[in-house]
């Protein structure tokens, strides 16, 4: 019997010395349970799984070993690695945290994860964005404080160059105002504020073609001065399919190293899409494969490696 080992960051011990917002970490919760329940329909599979001590565990299931984190996180992993088949990282990217991770295998275990040189990329909006126009593939505006094209636009949204999910995203209707935001925030990017639909598609690579899992509605509000992320359901058509999956498929076929599960996150509006991030690793969404396709998506996954 083969051991994978789903190291989630936040719910694993990533912040054992750290207070962590109940919003994040429900989130990360959903993800790591969504994966355990896949991975355990796998025949001849273990999986082994840390837990931040301060919080309830969840369900216990046949060939499925949790270990308590009470102290030191890195030395547990490393020791857990060690004794695994397959590794599987997963954290959110802002501050590297991500990648990090990865490096922790260095005992050159299989690991399901992209590259790092394609998470480097993913990871930084700013650089997503060059990416995108690089490959004529639709997207908004982005700039920094030493790149401030915003003549023709009203209102802007600030986020966190390396910023995972809408925790940290805010609007601004007054130039000035942004100008000092972002000179006092030099890790934040701007972007013009486009209000339309957003979605997010899940995406595996299969015998180097992208293979598109799903498509998900993300749950989206706008109050004067934040957007809100709400969730995400899950959608069995979405506008302008044909053109969403040709420029997904493009991306796929140009970012080096999309090796693994990733997310795109595109916005429809006024009949126009607009591609904004890609999430190199695992999101909020995956439960929704998990609920409505006939499909163990962690079967697919564990097939990329």
């Amino acid at each position: 019997m083969k051991t994978i080992f789903i190291c989630e960051y936040i719910t694993g011990g990533g912040y054992i010395n750290k207070k962590i917002s109940k919003k994040l970490f429900l989130q990360a919760k959903s993800i790591l349970k969504s994966l355990i329940i896949d991975f355990n329909k796998i025949p001849n599979l273990k999986i082994v799984y840390t837990w931040d001590y301060r919080f309830k565990k969840l369900k216990k299931r046949k060939n499925v070993e949790c270990f308590e984190i009470k102290r030191r996180p890195l030395k547990k992993w490393n020791d857990i690695i060690k004794k695994s088949d397959i590794f599987f990282p997963i954290a959110p990217e802002t501050e590297n945290k991500l990648i990090e991770l990865i490096k922790l295998n260095k005992f050159k275990k299989k690991m399901v994860s992209n590259e790092v040189g394609a998470i480097k990329i993913s990871s930084s909006k700013y650089k997503t964005y060059k990416f995108l126009e690089k490959n004529s593939i639709p997207t908004l505006k982005t700039f920094n404080i030493e790149r401030t094209d915003v003549k023709n636009t009203k209102n802007w949204v600030a986020k966190p160059d390396d910023g995972a999910g809408c925790e940290e995203n805010y609007i601004f209707s007054n130039k000035k105002s942004l100008f000092n935001f972002l000179n006092l925030n030099k890790n934040f990017v701007a972007q013009p504020l486009v209000k339309g639909i957003s979605y997010s598609a899940n995406v595996i690579p299969i015998k180097n073609k992208a293979f598109i899992l799903n498509f998900n509605k993300q749950e989206i509000s706008y109050k004067k001065k934040k957007i809100v992320f709400k969730g995400t359901k899950f959608i069995k058509k979405v506008p302008f399919e044909t053109k969403i999956k040709k420029n997904i498929k493009n991306i796929y076929s140009n970012l080096v190293g999309l090796n693994s599960f990733f997310g795109i996150d595109f916005i429809i509006s006024n009949k126009k899409i607009f591609f904004l991030d890609i999430n190199p690793r695992i999101t909020t969404s995956y439960k929704n494969i998990n609920k409505n396709l006939k499909i163990n998506a962690a079967k697919k996954i564990l097939n990329t490696l």
